[in-house]
């Protein structure tokens, strides 16, 4: 290392031991920092960047997680930002046109107050964050126009929000909003939230997807309108795949806060799509979405499948038996791959659909359940190795493994426990459209 190496290393390491004198603050920087720290590392991110990103983080993410949990006393909130009840949920976006893979993590702002008739559905502090973090130029670029649209849509006034209550569903998850970071290279950073529309429909019994959509029409028209993306969506989600099973439902809606032609309004759906013939129809919309770009997705897709699910191909001997029939064994094999109910019955993919404004098609990504998939953690690592290194990134698969059980500490003799259970492995590739 050089000296200025050197001295970014060290205030790093400074911060990382710093401890703050709000015991709450403390509890979630201890919780969450340097697992943060490690993936910044593991990364490759240059050290500048990393000590940058740990400051603004130390900064403004631990005072927003709310009380730290006390044994024995119950929250007056939940969050849920992640299906263990952990705080953060960090994450790699892997693209495979760059070798430079980008830190993210989600959380539930969570407020003092959240859980009492101030607030009853915790929606006060993700305001309060990123307005705090406009006013001080904390992030750079960041807007919150579209956030200020689907917030007066989706938001509830606190007395609405107390006689809602007793209307709700049992088990029905109260939290309003999550707000997630990409921790760019150079030290940016980009801000997105995530709205739900559940206690709308609850309230007011119009579809989510209608929500949605009047939310999302609602928004400025400076770099294009959203309204072609939208109608093709809504197609599909009206009609679905033509196969007699119900469309899937909008649960979650996102905004990128900038203002930019890429800015993203993004409609996650909830589906009963679980063998890979069903997803290829979700991700391109009941074939409304076709191209070079969306066949190379699909065809990335049907080689992790088989790797993600242990679908065993035929062997080399069934294959050389004879031509005609090892052709047969293969098409056999595919067809099975293609029908094979992959999830336990209950359990099934996600989709995100992201429009960006004027543009007439949306892009579409595949979200699987990972914690759902069978196996062993350490399994579904080779798995996702296996396909790293069938697309070229032998490197980035080699070290996949290791890499995670470092970030969060995993100790060699006792790694990856059955079932799964690190939120951190749904890092797994997203197939873009």
């Amino acid at each position: 290392m050089t000296p200025s190496q050197d001295n970014v290393a060290a205030n790093r390491a400074a911060l990382l031991d710093r401890v703050d004198e709000d015991e709450d603050h403390a509890f979630w920087w201890r919780a969450t920092g340097p697992s943060l720290g490690r993936l910044l590392a593991v990364s490759e991110y240059d050290p500048q960047d990393q000590a940058r990103h740990l400051a603004w983080y130390r900064r403004f993410i631990p005072a927003a997680l709310g009380p730290r949990p006390v044994a024995g006393t119950p929250a007056l909130f939940q969050p849920c930002p992640v299906f263990d009840g952990s705080a953060c949920e960090l994450s790699t976006n892997f693209q495979e046109r760059s070798t430079a893979h980008t830190v993210r993590f989600t959380i539930e702002a969570t407020g003092r107050d959240a859980g009492t008739p101030a607030d009853p559905f915790n929606q006060n502090e993700t305001a309060r964050l990123l307005r705090a973090m406009a006013a001080t130029g904390a992030v750079p670029g960041l807007a919150l126009d579209h956030f200020d649209v689907f917030a007066d849509r989706f938001f509830f006034p606190p007395d609405r929000a107390q006689a809602l209550l007793p209307r709700v569903p049992a088990r029905t998850p109260l939290s309003q909003v999550w707000v997630a970071f990409d921790l760019l290279r150079g030290g940016g950073v980009l801000a997105k939230v995530y709205f739900m529309p559940t206690l709308q429909w609850v309230d007011r019994g119009v579809p989510t997807k209608d929500l949605v959509f009047a939310a999302a029409r609602a928004c400025g028209e400076c770099h294009g309108r959203y309204d072609e993306a939208i109608a093709m969506l809504d197609g599909y989600l009206v009609l679905g795949n033509g196969d007699g099973d119900a469309p899937p439902v909008v649960e979650m809606a996102a905004v990128d806060c900038l203002r930019s032609a890429d800015a993203r309004i993004k409609v996650y759906l909830r589906t009963n799509a679980n063998t890979l013939q069903r997803v290829k129809r979700l991700l391109t919309l009941g074939d409304r979405l076709a191209g070079p770009t969306i066949n190379a997705g699909l065809e990335a897709l049907s080689e992790l499948w088989p790797l993600l699910f242990r679908l065993d191909p035929p062997g080399d001997a069934d294959a050389d038996a004879d031509v005609e029939s090892g052709a047969a064994s293969v098409a056999a094999w595919h067809n099975r791959v293609e029908r094979a109910e992959v999830f336990p019955e209950g359990s099934y993919c996600g989709c995100a659909v992201e429009m960006r404004p004027g543009r007439s098609e949306p892009e579409t990504k595949l979200h699987m359940p990972v914690r759902k998939i069978p196996g062993t953690d350490a399994q579904i690592c080779q798995s996702l190795a296996s396909w790293f290194a069938k697309r070229g990134h032998a490197e980035f698969g080699a070290s996949y493994q290791a890499n995670l059980e470092q970030v969060l500490c995993v100790r060699p003799h006792s790694r990856f426990p059955s079932p799964p259970s690190l939120s951190v492995v749904a890092a797994c590739p997203r197939m873009l459209s």
